[in-house]
């Protein structure tokens, strides 16, 4: 957008924790049917990487524009400081983690210019939970009901029901600054801002559509899941909503309205536990009864309904009526006796100096438990380490190596005793969890095509650390598993071998398997094998499936060829070429890898064939292309993974070794290549 031009809609964006969702979000945003906007992203002063991501995002679209702040300064604040950039005719907010449904800008921009430029439009939205469920306003037949025309708040006073958000409205800009409207420091910042703009709005205007998916967290991922003082802010947040309107005379017939408003919502707030701590729940009602003592309307009487009863507590301070319904309110649940036998089976203490370890549901020893095992042995030793596998997979196990069968007598004893639990996939349902014990979700690869969570959602908040190896894969992690869980962003202990073998060991590794020096081996990882690789090249092929540890093929291969696979991602850590080898489609992913690819594209065997009789796929274009995916996927991968983790979950130590920068590492080199520089 060139300078100093004026777009139809300004959207303010600001961030703060929202790494997760800003990308679905600002996509939401850009692939809009009608373009004539720009997005102000703010950078609320966010360590967790949403400033980055903006740059990103502005950097491939002039439409995005970024605001840094220096420091953290709440919500609201972050706003003012979008608004005051604002180039548009109209204003939207929307937060970080909500999204614009297809074809929304367009709807509004037609409804604006239907209505005549009005002061607000306001439209709907339905509440996304984190299982996928959609929730509409429970006040969306007055859209279609009494939605016509344009209407001033008195006239249609029913549009002040709704929730008090700013993300469902489009303001006209200069009536925004004409009036000088600004939003509060504090939670609960919209309530303040929508009853000075909706009372002061000479013409409103409403588009029957759903415009935001309105984000619910399980999680601590906004106001709702929020506990602590910071919820009295409501109270202050009120106090602003009743001055603003017993500042203006005209204004004094929505006294007793505002009055109801605001004691039904600080009790929505009382009654809810995540908010409200229940050895909190006094206090905040005490704080509650002298707001309403402040606002109170001189002529007000009890509404003889249940709403009304609830109102009249907080009026009289009757904290004894309330908590006793509160009480008696309850369902009385007693636990079922498979839980109270649960409870005996797990009485045993626990030792502080035992962890349980399990890789791909129970059937190896291998990926990041078995690294992360290794350097405890080392680092901790400790700390014993015992592994569970399945009955008809022993043979999997070294000797040497302390393990129990999963399901035997043994299993259950180890489980009621460990302190730490390891896995790259989630424990049965059999294994409970006490107090005391600690669950470390290594993951087993960087995500390409989509998960679910599905019936396991609970098992994952049984976690407490999960490993990531990229800010790409902790957003999607975050995303996919919204659970309470600390991310770990060390790498993946598994590909430390790839960072600190030396070109013996590689060269051991090849004899191992047969190969000298002069032999370029190929690492086939493909996940629907078509035709022999071996028919289309003179090098040698080594099939991921088939031979020792899955780090020692990468380590003794010279070329990696793939489709999906998710070892891509951990061979791009040796920088050596990889060619994409694509013949159909791979279902549902977060990104198209061929847009943004590990080196060289193939989509047929002619093509691969071609590409090494001409040597393309190690040809400088492609390790360019492998360079951006490095600096993209192998972030944190520099070596020393299983030592931070190992410091940091078993050890308890915070200040773990820093990451190596890309550029100051080392990996192992390719006997191939070094023979052939040679």
């Amino acid at each position: 957008m060139a300078l100093g031009t004026v777009p139809k809609f300004s959207i303010v964006v600001p961030c703060h924790a929202s790494r997760a969702w800003l990308r679905p979000c600002l996509d939401s945003v850009l692939s809009q049917s009608f373009t004539d906007f720009e997005v102000l992203g703010v950078d609320d002063a966010d360590a967790d990487g949403s400033g980055r991501i903006l740059d990103e995002y502005a950097a491939a679209d002039p439409r995005v524009r970024v605001l840094h702040l220096e420091e953290n300064v709440g919500l609201g604040p972050a706003r003012n400081a979008g608004l005051k950039e604002c180039r548009g005719e109209y204003v939207l907010f929307l937060d970080a983690d909500d999204l614009y449904l297809p074809g929304s800008l367009e709807a509004i921009a037609r409804r604006i210019d239907d209505t005549g430029q009005p002061d607000i439009v306001l439209f709907d939205y339905e509440r996304i939970f984190w299982d996928g469920r959609l929730v509409g306003n429970q006040r969306h037949d007055a859209f279609a009901r009494e939605g016509a025309g344009v209407f001033t708040a008195a006239e249609r006073p029913i549009f002040l029901t709704f929730l008090e958000v700013v993300w469902n409205k489009a303001c006209r800009r200069d009536f925004l600054s004409r009036h000088g409207f600004a939003f509060t420091a504090g939670f609960y910042e919209d309530a303040p801002w929508t009853y000075s703009t909706m009372l002061t709005a000479e013409r409103i205007a409403t588009l029957d559509r759903v415009v935001v998916h309105y984000r619910q967290h399980r999680t601590g991922g906004n106001i709702h899941a929020t506990s602590g003082r910071r919820q009295w802010d409501i109270f202050d947040q009120y106090d602003r909503v009743h001055a603003f309107i017993q500042s203006d005379p005209e204004l004094a017939g929505w006294r007793r309205f505002a009055f109801d408003r605001s004691l039904d919502h600080i009790l929505a707030v009382l009654a809810k536990p995540e908010r409200i701590a229940p050895e909190d729940r006094a206090d905040f009602f005490h704080a509650a009864h002298a707001f309403a003592k402040r606002w109170k309307p001189d002529d007000y009487t009890i509404d003889r309904s249940r709403r009304g009863f609830r109102r009249w507590q907080l009026i009289y301070d009757d904290y004894a009526t309330y908590s006793t319904l509160k009480v008696t309110g309850k369902v009385l649940q007693f636990p079922s006796p498979r839980n109270s036998v649960g409870k005996l089976l797990h009485r045993a203490k626990l030792d502080p100096n035992l962890a349980v370890y399990a890789a791909c549901r129970c059937t190896r020893y291998a990926c990041n438990p078995r690294a992360i095992y290794e350097k405890a042995a080392e680092l901790a030793p400790q700390v014993r380490g015992v592994w569970v596998i399945d009955p008809e997979h022993l043979a999997d196990i070294p000797e040497g190596v302390e393990y129990v069968v999963a399901g035997s007598p043994a299993y259950q004893k180890l489980l009621g005793r460990a302190t730490y639990f390891v896995n790259n996939a989630n424990w049965s349902r059999d294994v409970g969890k006490r107090p005391g014990q600690v669950q470390l979700q290594t993951q087993h690869g960087t995500p390409l095509k989509k998960q679910t969570t599905g019936p396991d959602l609970d098992l994952v908040d049984r976690w407490d650390f999960n490993l990531s190896s990229n800010r790409y894969s902790s957003e999607i992690w975050e995303r996919t598993f919204p659970s309470y869980f600390e991310e770990l962003e060390y790498g993946y202990p598994r590909n430390d071998r790839l960072l600190t073998a030396t070109l013996a060991d590689v060269r051991a590794i090849r004899a191992a398997l047969g190969f000298d020096d002069s032999q370029l081996v190929l690492l086939d990882a493909r996940e629907g094998s078509h035709y022999d690789l071996g028919q289309l090249t003179d090098a040698a092929v080594l099939d991921v499936n088939a031979g020792p540890r899955v780090d020692d093929l990468m380590l003794a291969a010279d070329v990696l060829i793939t489709d999906y696979s998710a070892l891509t991602f951990d061979y791009a850590n040796l920088d050596r070429p990889i060619v994409l080898l694509v013949e159909g489609s791979p279902g549902e992913t977060y990104f198209d890898i061929t847009e943004f690819p590990p080196g060289l594209v193939a989509q047929s065997a002619d093509e691969l064939r071609a590409a090494f009789r001409s040597a393309a796929f190690a040809a400088p274009e492609a390790a360019k292309h492998r360079q951006l995916f490095r600096e993209r996927f192998c972030e944190y991968d520099d070596g020393r993974a299983a030592e931070r983790v190992v410091r940091r979950v078993f050890l308890g130590e915070d200040d773990v070794p820093a990451i190596t920068p890309l550029a100051h590492r080392s990996p192992a080199p390719s006997a191939y290549w070094s023979n052939l520089r040679a």
